[in-house]
């Protein structure tokens, strides 16, 4: 098996993912969105971090519009978690507060949201770019563009790709600590990690446990990092409600409240984090 072989097979299985879960996408099925995106998101990592194995030409034309699709799915997908979240967090609160209407305006304001993101969606995979896009990663799996000075490279030409990814998430977490708890900065770092974690998995089939091992370890650094960034979210739309709700001359002790729940969450979160990456970037490379 070749090193494009191995790259190949993993995009084919989003492919797969992509086409199989699209007119649930479009019924707004549970998950189905989700699956969609994390697929898009898999795919645009295997081709940033093993571009050297393809033709660099299709490898950006196929990026940039696999990019265009997954901002449309991220949207409703995104109003999903905050609903969720937000309601979650509300009933942790005590019972006997009297808050106001806080879950109303919250649903109401999401499931809008989340209706306008889905329809935006909708409407984008009717179109021709959308069908073009399906089209482009077909023709990708089907027919690789492999560089001819990457056509004899065997499955130990991809730890060393792989190395380029963690690197990447190196220089991006070492940015990050410089100024400690710039949310921007970190949100690179976990875009990073994700690339690297997702890249990992693409090795599996061809280094097996090691592959897996940093694989799963690069998830705990996401899912940290991840429960970080969702507070930063969640504070920026309480904080917009809050105002909403006091025009509407509602009370905002709610609003405060769940930003105080979030705030606290912060700091463990970006702790977590920053011991994930750590761990993470001490880990042995991948090798043959």
């Amino acid at each position: 098996m070749s090193a494009a072989d191995v790259v190949v097979d993993y995009l084919r299985q989003q492919a797969d993912v992509i086409a199989g879960r699209a007119e649930d996408v479009l019924a707004d099925a549970p998950d189905a969105v989700h699956r969609s995106r994390v697929a898009t998101r898999r795919s645009r990592s295997a081709l940033r971090t093993f571009t050297a194995l393809f033709r660099k030409r299709r490898v950006r034309e196929l990026r940039d519009e696999l990019a265009w699709h997954a901002d449309h799915l991220g949207a409703p997908r995104d109003a999903e978690v905050l609903k969720e979240r937000l309601l979650t967090a509300l009933d942790t609160l005590p019972a006997e507060a009297s808050f106001g209407p806080v879950a109303e305006r919250l649903s109401a304001s999401l499931d809008d949201t989340h209706a306008r993101a889905h329809a935006s969606l909708v409407e984008s995979m009717r179109t021709p770019r959308y069908a073009d896009v399906r089209a482009q990663l077909a023709r990708f799996v089907a027919d690789p563009p492999v560089r001819g000075s990457a056509r004899s490279l065997g499955v130990e030409a991809l730890p060393g790709l792989l190395d380029r990814a963690v690197d990447r998430v190196r220089r991006l977490t070492e940015r990050a600590a410089e100024t400690g708890e710039d949310a921007h900065r970190w949100h690179e770092a976990r875009k990073g990690a994700k690339a690297a974690r997702y890249c990992s998995e693409a090795l599996v089939p061809a280094f097996g446990d090691d592959a897996r091992a940093l694989a799963e370890a690069w998830e705990r650094v996401t899912e940290a990092l991840g429960e970080y960034q969702d507070t930063v979210v969640a504070e920026a739309y309480l904080a917009t409600e809050a105002v909403r709700a006091h025009e509407a001359g509602e009370p905002t002790d709610g609003y405060l409240a769940l930003i105080a729940v979030e705030l606290g969450l912060r700091d463990d979160s970006l702790r977590l984090g920053r011991a994930a990456l750590d761990a993470a970037l001490d880990l042995a490379p991948l090798r043959p």
